[in-house]
């Protein structure tokens, strides 16, 4: 077999094996439950609302292997080996100019590819539903055709211009924000077809840039038939608009009111040291000043850096960057571009040394595919930190936050990831459909609190109190609702204070009842559950947040009852989940004397 095939079969593969061999059945924390069943239901997700992964999850969801969140987590595996065989191509186009052995500039393409594929930026998303590995395969292909455009000099030609609107039009329907990152690259190469005046090939380009668009016609479209969740209600032109722009996000972007933007921006090339390592970069360092030193690699590594200074410097505008889980998502771009700029340093070292090795080509063509095994180094670290093989503690979760409710329940969630919970589990198992929601965190959403009120007249007072309350749970409507149907209230800073002795613990959600003394026993009952599910030490990250605010919130409610034995064991249980957390220690004090306290300081964040 040729050099390219070898090189190009090997991108994929491999990745693709350690992706698969690392994926749950069971869908991760954040937002993988909404994204399950958006795929399984045809959901409209939250803003943007992303059509392109819910029609690409559908798809998914026909394949007769494992569970429905599986196939789902596997299509993000699939789509994220597909992402690395067009980084290879990528970086194979990057290299071009440096007249390297074909064997040789292949070698070191699939070095490149390898030193993004396996970082556990990358890995990470291509193990659990989610949009960014989907969203990293429309960027590897923008970035393919972009090299390939502007390092061939081919931007007069058709094809690659016309595939690259139509890639990136396809990115703009997943997750528009990151998309609009390639767009100052994608205008360099528009400029070039403009100065060639190749008409032709631009008016296919935005011909087909704007069919690809037109997958946005999914959200009015299925809005309009009411699935299960419709989070913003996109069936009238204004309330797409709200969806499409994601405008409720905006209040975050460019402030410094959590940490100053110089800071964020500091974050993000930490996160470059910390995942790809100190050797990597210098090689990417090498690659972007020798590719823009040498005129055939100019518009080459110009590409990569253009690309990897527009994403530092948004993604860290686009709000706080520490404790994000989803950050390494948006971070894709910059990947890819240092897995390419590694490439040109090590196509540029090659460069140098032809003609001074001993051997001639034979030996720089064997030291070239060394590279590829040198990336296998990454694997161990992005293993032990991306692998989700055991992950089963969204299901042991749900047990008790789910399954084990009365019947005919109301939930009153007050986390965003509670509700994505429960409606992938109604959507893949069918699981409590006697259980009424009211999604808490989306009731400001268009046309959520209406759909709701429509759906259970029952909550219609405690909707309108809630939001004309400053979305706090008041005691009155909570009441009522309680009078007619079994409630269940997830504690949060969502709850008011007043509720606290009326609020009876029921798995991880709590009984509204009507004054009687706090049953602390089923805390217990609770937290022997949780070990004889998830073992003793929680190690996981997202699941050691969801059971430390759990913790919390319970120390918080039993400690403003006067109940102060009862919530130091509660703190207790915090505390060996994160011992350096600030608020605990500031709650271990207040918890230290002999009265009730007063929660209010301790549910303002």
């Amino acid at each position: 077999m040729r050099p390219q095939t070898h090189a190009l079969w090997l991108s994929g593969a491999l990745p693709c094996v350690a992706y698969v061999f690392t994926t749950s059945g069971f869908a991760y924390w954040l937002d993988s439950g909404e994204f399950v069943a958006a795929a399984v239901q045809l959901d409209i997700a939250h803003p943007p609302g992303h059509p392109l992964s819910a029609l690409y999850g559908k798809l998914l969801c026909f394949l007769p292997l494992g569970s429905l969140s599986f196939r789902v987590a596997l299509g993000q595996a699939l789509a994220s080996a597909a992402a690395s065989v067009l980084h290879c191509r990528a970086n194979h186009a990057a290299l071009s100019g440096m007249r390297l052995p074909d064997g040789v500039a292949w070698a070191l393409a699939l070095a490149g590819a390898w030193f993004s594929a396996f970082t556990y930026a990358l890995w990470f998303q291509a193990v659990r539903p989610e949009v960014y590995a989907l969203q990293t395969l429309c960027v590897a292909g923008v970035f393919e055709r972009l090299l390939a455009l502007c390092s061939q000099g081919r931007a007069t030609h058709a094809r690659p211009l016309a595939s690259l609107a139509w890639i990136l039009g396809l990115a703009l329907t997943n997750h528009h924000l990151i998309a609009l990152l390639l767009v100052p690259a994608c205008a360099f190469a528009l400029l070039l077809a403009l100065r060639a005046r190749v008409w032709r090939s631009i008016g296919l380009a935005f011909a087909l840039g704007a069919f690809a668009l037109c997958t946005y016609v999914y959200l009015p479209l299925r809005a309009a038939h009411a699935p299960p969740a419709n989070l913003g209600d996109p069936s009238s032109w204004s309330r797409f608009a709200w969806v499409v722009s994601a405008r409720v996000y905006a209040r975050e972007m460019g402030s410094d009111a959590v940490e100053p933007l110089g800071n964020r921006a500091l974050d993000v090339v930490g996160l470059w040291f910390t995942d790809v390592g100190v050797a990597v970069l210098l090689l990417a360092l090498l690659g972007l000043y020798a590719g823009l030193r040498l005129a055939q690699t100019r518009a080459a590594a110009g590409m990569c850096a253009l690309v990897l200074g527009i994403d530092a410097g948004a993604r860290a505008w686009l709000g706080p960057v520490r404790g994000n889980p989803d950050i390494l998502g948006y971070l894709a771009p910059s990947f890819l571009a240092l897995g390419t700029a590694a490439s040109l340093g090590l196509g540029a070292a090659c460069w140098l040394w032809h003609g001074r090795s001993p051997g001639g080509v034979r030996v720089q063509l064997l030291a070239a595919w060394l590279a590829p095994l040198a990336a296998l180094w990454l694997v161990p670290h992005a293993y032990a930190a991306a692998s989700l093989r055991d992950f089963v503690a969204t299901d042991v979760l749900d047990e008790l936050r789910l399954r084990q409710l009365p019947p005919r329940g109301v939930v009153l969630h007050s986390s965003p990831q509670s509700v994505f919970r429960a409606l992938e589990l109604n959507a893949v198992e069918g699981a409590r459909p006697d259980l009424d929601h009211v999604p808490l965190p989306f009731l400001r959403y268009p046309g959520v609190s209406e759909a709701l009120v429509a759906r259970m007249p029952l909550a219609q007072d405690l909707v309108a109190v809630y939001l004309a309350a400053d979305d706090h749970l008041q005691l009155a409507p909570v009441l009522r609702l309680s009078e007619a149907r079994p409630t269940l209230v997830e504690l949060d800073t969502r709850v008011a204070p007043p509720l606290y002795p009326y609020l009876q613990p029921i798995g991880l959600l709590a009984r509204v009842t009507h004054g009687q003394h706090i049953d602390t026993s089923a805390l217990d009952r609770s937290a022997s559950q949780l070990r004889a599910g998830l073992g003793e030490g929680v190690h996981e990250t997202e699941t050691a947040r969801q059971l430390l605010w759990v913790h919390y919130m319970n120390a918080v409610q039993l400690g403003a009852l006067g109940q102060l034995t009862a919530a130091r064991i509660e703190l207790e249980r915090a505390r060996k989940l994160q011992p350096a957390e600030r608020r605990l220690g500031e709650l271990e004090r207040a918890l230290s004397g002999s009265g009730p306290i007063d929660p209010r300081p301790f549910l303002t964040f």
